[in-house]
């Protein structure tokens, strides 16, 4: 004896003298399940067959329950087609069984051409009501009332109480009222809302879009001042002025990038299109571009809320609406859901490298902690050898008197040897440059004005410069490690007196290898 495999389906419609308000928390409460859930998962899409079972004593039983809430359920035999989707008001509704949009149809509450499509197909068809032919009768211990009233499930009920499959056209159902306030707006939902990790992963590559120019320019801009702080120089508020013009570049071109794609043609930044996701509003339009503004700025309020949860909300809501996607009435939906067609019955699954971008973040901030962790110990490293080498020079008290305050007087000495010879290597070069500057004011009556470098590794730069006759060339040491900490970005510098080049130096003269002040 062949059994019959059933289904129970919620129809969405309260049983008469019921508040819904009232039907619906008492259900969820029936099902042991939250009410928001009930709602975004089962009223949603109703009708749905919230149960199929071969036990039909069981799904009666659960009828029972469902009734006493408040809720209209019926029950029907799964025939060979299974269960579909039906289109109604453009909204995906189900699965339901065959037999259940037959009845509908039957009894002229839904049209014989709806559209449906197979479970697990995003193929839309028409459904065509099959011709009353005569169905085969379920043996009398395994037969139930396909379309069972839930009003009173339990009591013999006269005929025309119940609905039947083989309902007059002329006595139509209740269509499934929508639930209060959803008029116009997308169904909630995982088949048509991206959650929060597909939506993570596309903002992961548009952050990776924007990043990489952005660091670019900041590391040139940090460069630059650190050049010019151990060169000597005085940026004075030109860098500031620049830092403030690229923070507020940073800032426009993100409103820019986000702003044009998401009210473009594609309603999408490239992340997101790589995603096979996209913006649109409440009701599935297309945004304008002071919508997607709005949008974009409304993300401080998110990035206000603690612990990232103005974000996180992206997977918790019903529609999947971070906070300032509520503020801005939008939401991020499916490439394939579009106003007019019908919406899709099955949800895209997460690309391989949607969980890749979703981990580089991760991995970045890993990365970014062990780089930190490696630069403090260099430059803490670095502080303790310069506090060892600061610990051998010479430093006068108050009273005039000196006091070594070096660790090993052989070290010191050592030290001052080496910077002696280094300090001689650069003499040639230095004798050539001030010929060259006194040929320049005997010739123009001008000083030479230049910057040079130099392949000696004690000199950072050369600057010659001064007005005539007071001629200036400038010796700015090497900031490098590889000579010792006394003669680092030290200055030393020849003015032309008119008959020679007087020296003056930063550096302590018992360094320096000829008389100089």
């Amino acid at each position: 004896m062949d059994t019959i495999k059933h289904a129970l389906v919620l129809t969405g419609e309260v049983q008469p003298g019921f508040v819904a308000d009232q039907v619906w928390p008492a259900l969820a409460a029936y099902f042991r399940m939250e009410p928001e859930r009930l709602r975004n998962e089962l009223l949603a899409r109703a009708p749905i067959s919230i149960k199929e079972s071969d036990d039909l004593a069981k799904l009666q039983g659960l009828q029972s329950g469902a009734a006493a809430a408040g809720a209209v359920t019926e029950l029907h035999a799964i025939g060979p087609d299974g269960s579909v989707f039906v289109l109604v008001g453009n909204t995906p509704r189900g699965p339901v069984p065959t037999s259940y949009v037959e009845q509908r149809v039957r009894s002229g509450a839904w049209p014989s051409d709806i559209s449906i499509a197979s479970v697990g197909s995003s193929a839309w068809r028409p459904f065509i009501a099959p011709s009353a032919a005569p169905a085969r009768v379920p043996p009398p211990d395994q037969q139930a009332t396909v379309a069972f009233s839930a009003v009173n499930p339990g009591a013999a009920a006269p005929a025309a109480d119940l609905r039947t499959v083989a309902a007059a056209p002329g006595t139509p159902m209740r269509p499934v009222e929508p639930l209060a306030g959803s008029a116009g707006l997308l169904p909630e939902g995982l088949i048509v809302h991206a959650g929060f990790w597909r939506r993570f992963a596309a903002y992961s590559l548009d952050s990776l879009i924007l990043g990489v120019p952005f660091a670019l320019i900041f590391g040139l801009l940090v460069y630059q001042g650190f050049k010019a702080a151990f060169s000597g120089e005085n940026p004075g508020g030109m860098f500031v002025l620049l830092y403030f013009l690229f923070y507020v570049a940073a800032i426009v071109g993100s409103w820019l990038y986000f702003a044009k794609f998401e009210s473009g043609a594609h309603q999408a930044t490239p992340g997101k299109r790589m995603m096979g996701i996209k913006v649109t509003s409440t009701s599935g339009q297309r945004i304008s571009f002071g919508r997607a503004t709005g949008r974009f700025f409304a993300k401080i309020v998110t990035n206000l809320i603690p612990f990232g949860i103005g974000w996180m909300l992206a997977g918790w809501t019903g529609r999947k609406q971070a906070i300032h996607d509520m503020m801005a009435t939008t939401c991020v939906v499916f490439r394939e859901v579009e106003p007019g067609r019908p919406m899709p019955t099955t949800r895209p699954p997460m690309p391989w490298y949607g969980w890749v971008l979703n981990i580089l973040p991760f991995v970045f901030a890993l990365l970014g902690a062990v780089a930190y962790g490696w630069f403090m110990a260099t430059l803490l490293g670095g502080m303790s050898s310069m506090s060892r080498d600061l610990g051998n020079m010479d430093i006068p008290d108050m009273g005039g008197t000196d006091y070594s305050t070096t660790m090993s007087s052989s070290s010191s000495d050592a030290d001052r040897a080496a910077v002696q010879i280094g300090l001689s290597a650069i003499l040639p070069e230095v004798t050539a440059l001030q010929l060259e500057a006194a040929e320049a004011l005997a010739s123009t009556g001008e000083c030479a004005s230049d910057t040079r470098a130099s392949s000696n590794t004690w000199i950072g730069m050369i600057e010659l410069g001064g007005a005539a006759p007071d001629c200036t060339i400038t010796v700015r040491l090497s900031a490098s490690s590889d000579i010792p900490f006394a003669a680092r970005i030290e200055r030393i510098e020849w003015t032309w007196t008119g008959s020679d080049w007087a020296c003056s130096s930063s550096m302590d003269s018992s360094y320096l290898p000829w008389p100089c002040d």
